[in-house]
């Protein structure tokens, strides 16, 4: 089995990612306002999947913007919570916040009432943007015992999901339950690649995605229900935040992280190696030889009926 040079891929992959994603989620990802800001830097690891919100404040110097952070939240609460049964869009700013919905026990206001979360009162634990909140930046401490990952939070959450370390609910009283569906996928890399080298094929695992997110999610609105049902799906699609983008360079692990999805290492094909074109020269060789050989069959033939003839 030939292998591609891994080293190129992860260069590529993450030139890539630097230039395309910020465009496409700096404000999901917290890149643009982040400390450090700047489109190529990467945000710290408790900046990674935060949302700046300031869709509906004001400019005024009293009220902050709000900074959501993912990593604070999905520990006690499947995705599926928020963008299901809360309605969140699944984009930033695409939803409408207000404190009057709030009230009413809407949006946030479902959980931040001082029963199951602290309340609206508590304005800075919220409008915290530029401000030293403790509550918002304590990532190291809460973390610190989770499994470790390379890339975003420096966190495996499925891991941590796996081992217990998070029972996140699947509804707000704590008793629904989401059905998961136990299957891979094989997605073929090289089937859709036009260049070289070409990562391994991906395996898609339904059930990592289903424990925490309801079908409805995915299907049918970001991927057709059938596998080979999205051909026209590419990296450059997925950076810029559709299919697979739409949760991954935001709040799941960042597309950095190549071969969390791409894990499949199979044999590359002939038109990637050349071994296309080295078959090709050697069955013509072949046949070449072939037909040599049946050329000297038929004079050696001729030869030994003259003699036959002769005697």
């Amino acid at each position: 089995m030939k292998h591609f040079p891994v080293n190129v891929l992860v260069l590529v992959l993450i030139a890539l990612s630097a230039v395309f994603l910020p465009h496409s989620a700096s404000v999901a990802a917290g890149l643009e306002n982040s400390p450090g800001k700047g489109y190529y830097k990467v945000p710290p690891p408790s900046w990674y999947g935060s949302v700046v919100m300031k869709k509906n404040i004001k400019s005024s110097d009293d009220v902050a913007p709000v900074v959501f952070k993912h990593w604070v939240h999905r520990r006690f609460y499947t995705c599926n919570v928020c963008h299901g049964k809360l309605g969140f869009a699944w984009k930033a700013g695409d939803t409408d916040i207000r404190h009057a919905e709030m009230d009413g026990g809407k949006t946030c206001g479902a959980c931040h009432n001082n029963d199951i979360a602290f309340g609206k009162e508590k304005c800075n634990r919220c409008h915290s943007y530029g401000l030293k909140v403790v509550e918002n930046s304590r990532i190291k401490y809460a973390l610190k015992d989770f499994p470790v990952d390379d890339f975003g939070n420096k966190t495996d959450w499925m891991k941590a999901l796996h081992e217990d370390k998070i029972s996140p609910a699947t509804s707000l009283d704590g008793k629904g339950k989401l059905k998961y569906l136990d299957k891979d996928v094989l997605l073929p890399a090289y089937s859709r690649a036009t260049y070289a080298p070409v990562p391994p094929d991906v395996l898609f695992p339904h059930k990592s995605h289903t424990e925490i997110l309801d079908c409805a999610a995915c299907h049918p609105g970001r991927f057709k229900a059938k596998q080979g049902g999205n051909p026209e799906m590419d990296m450059m699609k997925i950076i810029n935040g559709q299919y697979c983008g739409a949760c991954h360079g935001k709040v799941a692990f960042p597309l950095e992280d190549c071969f969390r999805c791409h894990s499949v290492d199979r044999a590359v094909p002939d038109w990637i190696t050349g071994e296309d074109v080295k078959k090709e020269k050697a069955a013509k060789e072949k046949a070449k030889k072939k037909a040599k050989e049946e050329e000297e069959k038929k004079k050696n033939k001729k030869k030994k009926k003259k003699r036959t003839t002769l005697f």
